[in-house]
């Protein structure tokens, strides 16, 4: 075997990431924020093409939106795992490990996709009933769901090969990838749409489309790539008992941690309809320069769970409690300064989503807050997604609920309820809940991080 095919060659980017930490991050970090920033831009001009469609037809989508989050709930829960199982298995140079990772998470991602499939198709109507949708609009949400429902596997499928890809260091293809994938999803609903006049099923046939490209492309990379370090062999499609525990301890709390947050923004809009729906409005627009401050965070702390993993599979707890610390002063800074940039020029961006200067004044009042909360918003997020590299899926979902259930949600009812106070007692239970998951964040990070040794049990393999 020539060395330009031999171990070394599969290992070359776990030699790079030691001997560059901080340079390893943003290798990971940039091409993460690009994808998630061309995906921001999918969802906004996906809606638009739908919204010509009429309001029963943009309504309808709405109704699906929830059971979509749902499904993304999951494959974000497994693909997070095996990317931190990958990273792992790459620190300690144990292919066969990364192998198992990748074929278990293949089987557990098509058997649910199969699962929810099947339930979507049996249970369509009466799910997208139950959220609320009537008439007309429960037949297009119906329309629109089956094609999605039809063709689950794809999606659970397509979410775990990306994460093996970028468990292995590389960022970067799966980037690319998507960014295509994104064009032909817009082009083929425009094509849809516009030109045949298939109205919702062409959008989600468009998106299917776009997914069947996205996982035949990454399928063949893994297949074929000279110097990847997981090979996907059919034997590793049979998932040990020790391979499932490991995915699983991670993928639950991750997939719950999602759900929280959604059921959080549920409560929250359902204190704020108290004060009308303007208030409601002000909230759904100002959630949006929400987005933009913490998608480069996300992209951030989406990337350590990469270096840090495999800095942790090493058996190096001196590079991860170094880049830990790095992570965090970049996460809290741009926090810092998106977030004061977005207040400075909240006017102009809300005014993007609305034209109303009362929810427009309120969406400012919103961010004044938010100023406080995005670095501890930034340091909650971190902590979650760095220990999930080091294989502990429960401190994010801890972290969460006392951010949105257990403090936020709570203390924004008691402020408006008992105590009387205006529409900024919702905005100062969201900067409570911040405050106390932040404290929870580094007594946790202190507990598991520099109280004991980080790399345990990522260096031992599942």
């Amino acid at each position: 075997m020539s060395a330009a095919h031999g171990p070394e060659a599969r290992t070359r980017r776990l030699q790079h990431f030691l001997a560059a930490p901080t340079r390893a991050l943003w290798t990971m970090a940039v091409p993460m924020i690009a994808g998630m920033t061309v995906n921001t831009v999918y969802v906004i001009v996906d809606t638009a093409f739908i919204g010509t469609l009429g309001t029963e037809a943009l309504a309808a989508a709405t109704f699906v939106a929830p059971l979509v989050f749902l499904t993304m709930a999951l494959t974000m829960g497994i693909g997070t795992a095996v990317t931190a199982l990958v990273a792992q298995a790459v620190g300690r140079e144990d292919a066969p490990s990364a192998d198992a990772a990748a074929g278990t998470a293949i089987s557990v991602g098509s058997a649910l996709g199969v699962a929810f499939g099947v339930l979507g198709l049996l249970a369509e109507r009466w799910m997208l009933e139950r959220l609320g949708a009537q008439g007309v609009v429960t037949d297009l949400a119906v329309q629109y769901f089956r094609v999605f429902a039809a063709v689950m596997p794809l999606f659970f499928v397509s979410v775990v090969l990306r994460s093996i890809l970028t468990g292995e260091g590389d960022a970067k293809t799966p980037m690319v990838v998507l960014a295509i994938a994104t064009f032909v999803n817009l082009g083929l609903d425009a094509l849809f749409i516009f030109v045949f006049g298939m109205g919702l099923t062409g959008a989600a046939l468009a998106t299917v489309a776009a997914e069947l490209f996205s996982a035949t492309a990454f399928a063949i990379l893994l297949l074929r790539r000279e110097h990847a370090f997981v090979r996907l062999r059919i034997e590793a499609l049979r998932p040990s008992r020790a391979t499932l525990a490991a995915l699983f301890q991670l993928a639950i709390p991750i997939a719950a941690s999602m759900v929280v947050m959604s059921v959080g923004t549920m409560l929250y809009n359902r204190l704020l309809a108290s004060f009308g729906a303007i208030a409601v409005a002000a909230y759904g627009a100002a959630s949006k320069v929400d987005m933009i401050v913490i998608l480069p965070i996300f992209g951030l702390s989406g990337a350590a769970v990469t270096v840090v993993g495999m800095f942790a599979g090493a058996g190096r707890p001196d590079l991860v409690r170094s880049t830990a610390l790095y992570t965090y002063r970049w996460a809290i800074t741009l926090a810092a300064v998106i977030g004061g940039a977005a207040f400075v020029g909240s006017g102009s961006i809300l005014g993007i989503f609305t034209d109303d200067p009362t929810a427009i004044e309120i969406g400012r009042t919103y961010l004044g807050f938010m100023i406080f909360a995005y670095p501890m918003m930034a340091v909650g997020m971190t902590t979650g997604r760095i220990l999930q590299g080091l294989g502990h899926g429960f401190p994010a979902l801890l972290i969460t609920t006392i951010r949105v259930l257990l403090v936020g949600v709570p203390v924004a009812y008691v402020s408006v309820h008992v105590f009387g106070r205006s529409i900024e007692g919702v905005w100062t239970g969201i900067l409570t809940g911040g405050a106390c998951a932040t404290v929870t964040s580094i007594l946790m990070v202190r507990r598991l991080m520099w109280h004991s040794d980080p790399t345990v049990r990522a260096a031992a393999p599942a």
